[in-house]
């Protein structure tokens, strides 16, 4: 007799359905080892069955490790046995670990050897924390692996219930817990497989740490059938390689990695030719580039744009919307809203705002998080009347495509005029000898605030504050930054992205320097 499958089943019956589907078939590649969905997915179900003997439903289990095979295992197993995950960047600072072991209340921590000493740390005087090396074959780890499968323990959380922990970056205040529950990663997955070119026979190279967006991207993949691999260290040149060695079809990640690859030496001789889609996403793109990319790649990049209480899918920019019926890049555009997600631009009374005006982007979708781990005022906030308000300041088109231009807590306001720094962003990195610039607002006696912008140049660059200010002024006006900090780099938070908090700290030493 058929059975039916129970309506709201959760996103790990379906993924355990995918692995009996697609058998002997080769779903993830970590150097040399090679796991066909078969041997994944008897790995998942007993690693779940042994947590589920040990924790009780709900409980708090913390990943801290490099991209290697395990995390993966791990992100279904805790699926399947109803925990929910708390995945940390592998090169999170000890006092963030710390923050989000101890604000979580997590009671496990897998890790591994590249991350046993910051763990050592951070977990001093947490209590009782049960810790497992995944490198290490000791038997905690091994009796997971060989524990013996508990099909009664598996697939029994309810689609509301909390299924991960995924804290904010932090780029400008402390991270915040966002509850993500499996009804938002079923939403996330199925907003991928209706809107994205998954394809069955892709190899997709997971470049970014699987504890952000690219381990998002396992799952709806895998639900095709496709094969990922898993590139170690996340550097440019090792992605470079590993495209030509495995005939990688896909990749995807944030815009600095992005930088480093279309500047990379290796990037013009190696054979690329495997390659149909790049992604990017998760901060604004240096407009070099993007430009860059689509003179090495062709015109097949996707831009995807979300945001971690809303995660990944708020919408998205396919490789022919980067071009205006002229030809032109639109410059800023983030797309047009996902199929199952409703987008409204609105101004701070809640209101609509009319077509080609600037407002707060809200969201209301299966995927909107559930809110901010015991942090209710913060909850209340964000969310409102059913819509997720993002923070993020954008204007709309006719055709309903997104152009951001900042974040509402980024804005300045300088001699009564609103600045938002992503304008500003875009214009620096058009420039030839820019490679990434990021611009904050700091008080100013005359103009009550000032725009400072930090750039980055290109190797052997000779441009100086004057020539910048130069180029700036016809395209910017009265937007144009007050002063210009030259920097070999910019700093980065720990998931990649541009970090404002530390250049503000910066700016502020340096005016403490001077006075």
């Amino acid at each position: 007799m058929i059975m039916s499958r129970p309506a709201g089943s959760p996103l790990s019956v379906f993924t355990a359905t995918a692995a009996r589907r697609f058998g002997d078939r080769i779903c993830l590649v970590d150097g040399e080892r090679r796991f066909s969905f078969a041997t994944f997915d008897a790995l998942v179900d007993r690693i779940a069955s042994g947590l589920a003997r040990r924790f009780a439903p709900g409980t708090r289990v913390a990943l801290l490790m490099a991209n290697r095979a395990e995390y993966l295992l791990l992100q279904f197993a805790l699926e399947r046995a109803a925990l929910v995950r708390v995945p940390i960047n592998a090169r999170a600072p000890v006092p963030e670990v710390r923050h989000l072991l101890s604000d979580s209340g997590a009671a496990a921590l897998f890790l591994d050897t590249t991350t046993a000493a910051r763990a050592d740390a951070a977990a001093i005087d947490l209590g009782p924390l049960w810790r497992v090396n995944v490198q290490r074959p000791d038997a905690d780890w091994r009796d997971l692996i060989e524990h013996t499968v508990e099909p009664e323990l598996l697939h029994r959380a309810a689609l509301d219930d909390l299924c991960s922990l995924n804290y904010t970056s932090g780029s400008s205040g402390i991270p915040k817990g966002v509850m993500l529950t499996h009804r938002n990663w079923f939403a996330v997955a199925r907003n991928m497989l209706v809107d994205r070119d998954l394809r069955a026979d892709d190899r997709v190279a997971h470049v970014g740490p699987l504890s952000h967006a690219s381990g998002s991207y396992f799952t709806p993949w895998f639900l095709r059938g496709a094969c990922a691999i898993l590139v170690p260290g996340g550097q440019a040149g090792t992605l470079i390689e590993t495209i030509e060695r495995e005939r990688v079809t896909v990749f995807t990640c944030v815009p600095t990695v992005l930088t480093r690859i279309v500047n990379h030496p290796a990037v013009e001789t190696a054979d690329l030719t495997s390659l149909r889609a790049v992604g990017y996403g998760a901060e604004p793109i240096p407009l070099n580039t993007l430009r860059k990319a689509l003179a090495r790649f062709g015109p097949i990049l996707t831009q995807n744009y979300g945001q971690t209480e809303a995660y990944m899918t708020i919408a998205l920019l396919t490789p022919d919307e980067h071009f205006d019926h002229d030809g032109l890049l639109r410059i800023g555009c983030v797309g047009r809203p996902y199929s199952f997600v409703e987008a409204v631009l609105r101004a701070p009374d809640g209101s609509p705002v009319p077509q080609g005006e600037t407002g707060e982007i809200t969201v209301r979708s299966d995927h909107v998080m559930a809110g901010y781990w015991n942090l209710p005022e913060a909850t209340a906030t964000a969310l409102r009347d059913g819509w997720l308000w993002s923070g993020d300041l954008a204007r709309a088109d006719r055709d309903g495509r997104l152009t951001l231009v900042g974040r509402s807590k980024d804005m300045l306001i300088s001699g009564g005029f609103n600045i938002y720094p992503q304008e500003i962003e875009t214009v620096l990195t058009a420039h030839a000898e820019i490679i990434e610039a990021a611009v904050i607002g700091v008080p100013d006696p005359d103009w009550g605030e000032a725009a400072v912008a930090f750039v980055a140049p290109a190797p052997a660059a000779r441009i100086d504050a004057n020539a910048l200010g130069s180029y700036c002024q016809p395209l910017l006006g009265f937007r144009t930054p007050k002063r210009f900090v030259f920097v070999e780099e910019l700093p980065k938070t720990s998931s990649g992205k541009a970090d404002k908090t530390a250049l503000r700290r910066q700016f502020e030493s340096e005016v403490d320097a001077h006075d």
